[in-house]
């Protein structure tokens, strides 16, 4: 069966994943869709026999995997999103009747949302409002769309994320979304908050992969992408194959193998969540 919609998410938290499925039930009420997992644990039970709930198991780092698994969506459309969320009520709906409305092939709808209970403007999806990202090769007219809607073949397109230069998809999402407005594509915002997080801060929690990637690796090596020319200029397509020299095995979030289950890697690494 093909969708209007895939939400496509990177994922390893399993417990978290019915919620996830029961809050998009509420906010794509108009849309068909399917909710993709990422990841390297097997989906709960509960969700094994939904129709419209793929699972690709995949043990590298978020951006391999979400790299990879865009190949497999049964849908034109995604919406990129993560699995420690909840989603407000009919927001998936009026930010796919924007993306109808309004965007062509090279376009994007940014999914507005928030972390640990807080909800964000969309003053916040700008690059104007970040010292961050006053660096020579950025267009400060530019937006940002961390969570989007948008056409799956476009972002192949493109070559979609850098898998080889980063690990955590934060970095190699705003890479990705200044490659798709230097080649014309435009970012729209949704109307309506489409949903909160949760948020672990630096190494507490499950966290500490994900901070120590961010910036002891990829942050280091966006600011030098976008600070020298030679990296900048005219970057618009990558290759998509790139995933496939990303290592089969995320050794921050495994450094101690590989477990069966989110319970046992708790245990494993000792995070208390």
């Amino acid at each position: 069966m093909k969708y209007d919609l895939t939400i496509f998410i990177p994922a390893f938290r399993t417990p978290l994943w019915k919620k996830v499925y029961d809050s998009a039930k509420l906010s794509c009420k108009r849309y068909s869709w399917e909710m993709v997992f990422i990841g390297p644990f097997e989906p709960p039970e509960e969700l094994r026999n939904e129709e419209n709930v793929l699972f690709i198991q995949d043990y590298g780092t978020v951006t391999r995997c979400a790299q990879k698994g865009m190949l497999e969506i049964r849908s034109d459309l995604f919406f990129l999103t993560v699995d420690d969320c909840i989603f407000a009520e009919d927001s998936i709906d009026l930010a796919m009747d924007v993306y109808k409305d309004k965007c062509g092939y090279k376009d994007v709808v940014s999914m507005i949302y928030g972390e640990g209970g807080n909800k964000m403007d969309t003053s916040y999806w700008t690059v104007k409002k970040w010292g961050d990202f006053r660096l020579p090769g950025i267009d400060q007219s530019w937006r940002l769309a961390n969570q989007c809607i948008m056409n799956k073949n476009y972002f192949i397109e493109l070559g979609g994320l850098d898998c080889v230069n980063y690990e955590y998809i934060d970095k190699p999402i705003h890479d990705f979304m200044f490659r798709l407005q230097r080649d014309g594509g435009r970012i729209f915002f949704a109307p309506k908050h489409t949903c909160i997080a949760t948020w672990y801060p630096e190494e507490s929690g499950d966290h500490a992969p994900i901070h120590n990637a961010m910036f002891s690796h990829d942050i280091p090596t966006f600011v030098k992408m976008y600070t020298y020319p030679q990296f900048y200029k005219n970057r618009i397509k990558i290759h998509y194959e790139n995933w496939q020299k990303s290592p089969s095995i995320w050794k921050r979030r495994f450094s101690k193998g590989v477990p069966s289950s989110y319970e046992e890697l708790c245990e494993q690494e000792g995070y208390k969540v």
